[in-house]
């Protein structure tokens, strides 16, 4: 009994020594989406998706953003509530892997280009309004890689069945009916919003939980796995730091 008490110890020292030396290193932007305790799936997507790898809680809200099937699935209590085709970041400046949460909503968003997409690519500051690249909703996401998930005024890439083409965010077809349900609003009151004129934004209740993941098997409603393309060629965004890295949304293709 003294053994067996001792060794639960050192595996219990063990654990926590783990999570600090985990904490001390920072997010890896291009790990796993840790799965945790195993729960019980209540639905059949969320048991496919919990098969490879993305745990799913069984309340509360997720939203996922599959890399090479270029989708957006959310969830709600471990159901599938919204699907959405996205854009996301082309071969030279991929979409990274990660973990984050949405946090706000940003209605008529303007935007800033880098100093590098000033200089190579002769980006301008664009205010708000139908010819922002952002489009009319912004995601603001909790990160620091300038990632975000956003409306666009270009939809013409989302009838295309490869739908690599962005600086690294994710543009989501199905922007408005995202902010209503992140937001528990109607359509018609993101369209008021909107409407309003104005960039403003609101705050959410409580933070949405968001992975940005690359699987190359992922499953349809009912839970059945797909085989997709290999558009990055298994290479991490993180794989070479200062290349590849994402542009800060500007999405003028």
């Amino acid at each position: 009994m003294r053994s067996a008490f001792a060794l639960g110890r050192w595996i219990a020292v063990l654990g926590l020594v783990s999570a600090i030396a985990g904490c001390a290193a920072g997010p890896n932007p291009a790990a796993p989406v840790a799965t945790g305790p195993p729960v019980a799936p209540v639905s059949d997507l969320a048991a496919a998706l919990q098969a490879i790898g993305i745990a799913v809680p069984p309340r509360g809200r997720l939203v996922v953003v599959n890399i090479p099937s270029f989708e957006l699935v959310a969830l709600q209590d471990g159901k599938p509530v919204l699907r959405s085709r996205v854009v996301v970041g082309r071969p030279a400046t991929p979409t990274p892997e990660l973990s984050t949460a949405i946090w706000a909503v940003t209605f008529n968003p303007s935007w800033t280009p880098t100093p590098a997409m000033v200089r190579w690519e002769g980006a301008r500051h664009m205010p708000p309004g139908p010819h922002n690249p952002l489009g009319r909703i912004l995601f603001e996401l909790d990160n620091d890689q300038l990632i975000f998930l956003h409306d666009t005024n270009d939809r013409r890439y989302f009838d295309r069945p490869a739908r690599a083409f962005s600086h690294g965010c994710v543009r989501v077809e199905k922007a408005r009916a995202l902010a209503a349900w992140a937001l528990d609003v109607t359509e018609a009151e993101i369209d008021r919003s909107i409407a309003r004129g104005g960039t403003h934004r609101e705050i959410l209740a409580t933070n949405i939980p968001v992975a940005l993941v690359y699987r190359r098997r992922f499953p349809d409603d009912d839970g059945r796995l797909a085989d997709y393309p290999d558009v990055y060629r298994q290479q991490s965004a993180a794989a070479v730091p200062g290349e590849g890295l994402p542009g800060a949304c500007l999405d003028p293709l």
